[in-house]
């Protein structure tokens, strides 16, 4: 059955006024129109670059590139393997603490993870011991 009598059957709306809620949306649509036709004239000046605005109060200087006197230029870049001499070790590198103990040992005993990497428990104290859930309320 297609229900009471007045339900979904296109009729209007107790209390709605359609021709008021129209002209109250055509009004928003015209307000917003002509602040959209205003606004390049009232405020334009905040898309345009700080630097373009205020050219005009700051004097120009003439940007001249500076040769810096003898004494004080920097001497030629010599290269660097002709200062540094690096020869090699005598000894062997020494191990570190990082590889010689750890979860990522390089030693095998001294690693910390002793049953391997997937190793899983056995569930909590009360599981092996067979306990009642409410034994250590």
């Amino acid at each position: 059955m297609a229900g009471p009598a007045g339900k979904g059957q296109g009729m209007a709306v107790a209390g709605c006024n359609y021709v008021g809620q129209d002209e109250i949306w055509k009004d928003h649509v015209h307000h917003e129109e002509t602040a959209a036709k205003s606004w390049p004239n009232n405020w334009n000046f905040l898309t345009t670059k700080y630097e373009d605005l205020v050219k005009d109060d700051f004097p120009q200087k003439d940007k001249k590139p500076v040769e810096p006197l003898a004494h004080l230029r920097p001497p030629p870049v010599t290269p660097l393997e002709e200062r540094v001499k690096v020869y090699p070790s005598p000894q062997p590198v020494p191990d570190t603490t990082a590889g010689m103990i750890g979860w990522r040992s390089t030693v095998p005993l001294l690693k910390l993870e002793k049953y391997g990497k997937y190793a899983k428990g056995k569930g909590g104290l009360v599981k092996q011991l067979n306990w009642p859930p409410e034994a250590i309320g």
